[in-house]
């Protein structure tokens, strides 16, 4: 885990922020509501870096995973993910970790959900000042509404993130 940048990265973990959840009664009827709680920013940097013709930012929805608690789990399921928190499997889940005042945490790649990007009134700003920004970079997308984050995933984390996402949607695994 490492300290958020001021731009959005993918792997930012907000504090509050809004999650879909789809309800299905097993015949006929299914129903949504949104709820607030803690999730991870799964929209690669790339995705995000695109402006407009205008300046503004091109993405329109960012793709969220919840983070859910590790002690919702079973402890033969915590313990499962706490020892293979490197490994590529279990594909499903990501091990999180120690997250400010939320815990020890998890993700599942089988339940993301979009939020559209304006509801966090993206804009692009120029951070060439500070000393993790990319020189060859002059603006990055910042949230200057209803930023909650508190924490972003690692480098390591972050390139398991993406390994884990490519195994469980195109069941496909980088070579070592």
């Amino acid at each position: 885990m490492r300290s958020h940048f001021p731009w959005l990265c993918q792997g930012d973990i907000f504090r509050e922020a809004p999650i879909v959840d789809v309800t299905y009664d097993g015949t006929s009827q299914m129903g949504a509501s949104i709820l607030s709680g803690p999730a991870v920013l799964l929209t690669h940097d790339c995705a995000m870096d695109k402006p407009n013709k205008d300046g503004s930012p091109r993405v329109d929805l960012l793709q969220f995973a919840r983070l859910r608690s590790m002690g919702s789990l079973p402890e033969d399921k915590r313990s499962t993910l706490r020892g293979m928190r490197q490994k590529l499997q279990p594909f499903e889940a990501l091990f999180v970790g120690e997250v400010a005042d939320l815990g020890e945490s998890f993700i599942l790649l089988s339940d993301p959900y979009f939020l559209p990007a304006s509801y966090f009134g993206l804009e692009f700003i120029n951070y060439k000042d500070h000393p993790e920004a990319d020189p060859e970079i002059a603006d990055y997308v910042t949230p200057v509404l209803r930023d909650s984050r508190v924490e972003c995933l690692d480098e390591g984390q972050i390139s398991l993130l993406r390994q884990k996402m490519a195994a469980f949607w195109a069941r496909v695994q980088a070579d070592k």
